[in-house]
């Protein structure tokens, strides 16, 4: 029972500090700690020192270029753990966890500005094979269409660190520096087609009213009909139905002049009225 005693009276002692050492992680200088842990192979303000730039079989990475991409569970787990296979060590054995979260709020101070010239340079040399030189992906390999991605720019440049398991989009993060994956992503991101809704009203109306009085009315045929509607499928197998479904032989003129474009306005049409 005296033992017990005693670990209550520890728990509660621990309850009554903790807010008192909250309040003294608000006071930690990360950039101090930057500057003591970090700045020698990243430079002082993330930037990459000559030291780190001579660095094998990698050099340190640009702090600015990825601090407003990589998410701070990947920072943390990074300054926490090290890289393997790099001089990246772990820095948990000279910096505690609170130590560790000023570090990362330091870096998130970092500004960038993307160099779209270099983006899209870079892509052509390293990513067009599969995804194409317009990022529309006709290259055969069955590579994302990026113009009509979803990803935001975060999602983009984690993508291109660490590829995508059970396709052929590998880890990039060896092969491209910080800052040439920003510049891509940036790129990509421009090349983005902002499909619009009011735009697919008026080709609908144009070309699919005739026989489809609303997108509502549409029905599917085939094995799967009975059991999915037109918001089950994405986005692929919408073009697919447009493009070549069993109307095509009635339709086939109006349907053969539209853009790809024209295509993703139109599903952005149905999608709004087929909720």
């Amino acid at each position: 029972m005296a033992i017990l005693h005693r670990y209550i009276i520890a728990a509660l002692i621990g309850l009554i500090t903790a807010p008192a050492v909250a309040a003294a992680s608000d006071n930690i200088d990360g950039k101090a700690l930057y500057a003591k842990n970090c700045a020698s192979c990243h430079g002082a303000s993330g930037g990459i020192s000559p030291m780190g730039k001579s660095l094998k079989p990698y050099p340190a990475r640009n702090h600015r270029a990825i601090a407003k991409y990589a998410s701070r569970n990947e920072l943390r787990r990074i300054i926490t753990n090290g890289v393997e296979g790099t001089s990246m060590t772990p820095k948990k054995y000279s910096l505690d966890p609170l130590q560790i979260e000023a570090v990362i709020d330091y870096i998130r101070t970092f500004e960038y500005t993307p160099d779209l010239v270099n983006g899209k340079k870079r892509f052509e040399a390293v990513c067009s094979g599969c995804h194409g030189m317009d990022g529309r992906a006709k290259t055969g390999v069955g590579a994302k269409n990026l113009v009509y991605s979803n990803l935001d720019l975060k999602g983009i440049v984690h993508t291109m660190r660490y590829g995508r398991p059970g396709t052929l989009m590998t880890s990039k993060r060896h092969q491209l520096s910080n800052t040439d994956i920003a510049d891509i992503a940036n790129y990509v991101y421009s090349l983005r087609h902002l499909a619009s809704a009011k735009e697919g009203r008026k080709l609908y109306a144009k070309n699919c009213a005739t026989c489809h009085a609303t997108p509502a009315s549409i029905k599917l045929f085939g094995n799967a009909a009975a059991k999915r509607s037109i918001r089950d499928m994405d986005d692929r197998e919408l073009d697919l139905r447009i493009r070549h479904g069993r109307h095509v032989d009635r339709a086939g003129e109006h349907i053969a002049h539209l853009s790809d474009d024209d295509i993703q306005d139109l599903i952005a049409y149905i999608r709004q009225q087929v909720k």
